[in-house]
């Protein structure tokens, strides 16, 4: 049995699924997302009756993603604990590992085994708490599938999709993480909001560069959209990519890909594509930095790199 809520699980775990050609299995999120149709899988959406699920399917393994913002794997995780079936949980990135098994009591709600991407992911849970024996240095399959895609449909079918009538000859895909909801300000002096209006203040402050770039923003799920939205309200050059449209489009048809710390930089660069990190303020601490994923640059900066 699978479940995952969160991108970063969703995407790896479908890759397995596919990479190991299973034939018994069932799948469970609480989310529904258009990249589902990547995958020859089926997912089963639904957010209770969650002992019913596994008693009805009595499965031999638990196998759940690490999100943070849904309960779904630790409620998963706990029962499979309760009824003795063994369990694993993925991460896919060296951000909130802790929390990403914390109870509500702040407890730690463990399975009895943890799959992580690398040896600095392994270093980061032990020294969260979490025990040796328990981690695994897997990988990331998802990683491995998207070595092997390739779109479906032009460029041209893409912008029509995404709603984007593009009067500019290049296209920037921005994914900004969901920094306030782990106290970007406090951690890193800057979160989505307060970056974007920065990057839009470059816009609006050279008339060559808004003539040439069309920016697409790209939300993350546990992101407020509307407020997304209203950090570029006004700059004619940025629109919010529909939910429905694939990511893996948008990745592979846009010139540059821009964020800060997310897992699309570093799809982005699986692709081959330029990729740029906009930090407002030097970082003490880049969750990135071993990985040497694109170019850092500031509002200077940025102006420079899309004036080329």
């Amino acid at each position: 049995m699978f479940v995952f809520s969160d991108p970063g699980g969703a995407k790896p775990i479908l890759s397995l699924i596919e990479q190991s050609r299973l034939d018994d299995y069932l799948v469970i999120s609480d989310r529904t997302y258009s990249f589902y149709n990547n995958f020859k899988v089926q997912v089963l959406i639904c957010d209770n009756n969650f002992e019913e699920f596994i008693d009805r399917f009595r499965p031999s393994l638990i196998f759940t993603g690490t999100s943070y913002r849904s309960d779904i794997e630790k409620k998963f995780i706990s029962l499979a604990k309760s009824k003795n079936i063994p369990s694993i949980s993925f991460i896919d990135h060296w951000t909130a590992i802790r929390k990403r098994f914390e109870n509500e009591a702040g407890d730690m709600v463990l399975p009895d085994y943890i799959w992580v991407i690398d040896n600095r992911a392994r270093q980061l849970c032990i020294s969260q708490g979490i025990e040796k024996n328990k981690i695994v240095i897997s990988g990331n399959p998802y990683h491995k599938w998207l070595l092997h895609w390739k779109p479906e449909i032009s460029k041209k079918d893409f912008l029509e999709q995404a709603g984007i009538v593009s009067e500019y000859s290049k296209l920037l895909l921005y994914g900004p993480d969901p920094l306030s909801n782990i106290n970007g300000t406090g951690i890193y002096g800057f979160d989505e909001y307060s970056a974007t209006k920065e990057i839009v203040d470059v816009f609006l402050e050279n008339r060559r560069l808004s003539d040439k770039w069309q920016v697409i923003v790209l939300a993350h799920p546990n992101q407020d959209r509307k407020k997304l939205a209203d950090s570029f309200s006004g700059c004619r050059n940025f629109s919010l990519l529909k939910e429905e449209v694939n990511v893996n489009h948008a990745i592979y048809f846009a010139d540059i890909v821009m964020g800060f710390f997310s897992s699309l930089l570093i799809e982005a660069d699986i692709m081959n594509k330029p990729i740029l990190r906009f930090f407002s303020k030097p970082l003490a601490k880049d969750p990135l930095d071993e990985l040497s994923i694109g170019k850092i640059i500031d509002k200077a900066l940025l102006l420079k790199e899309l004036s080329i």
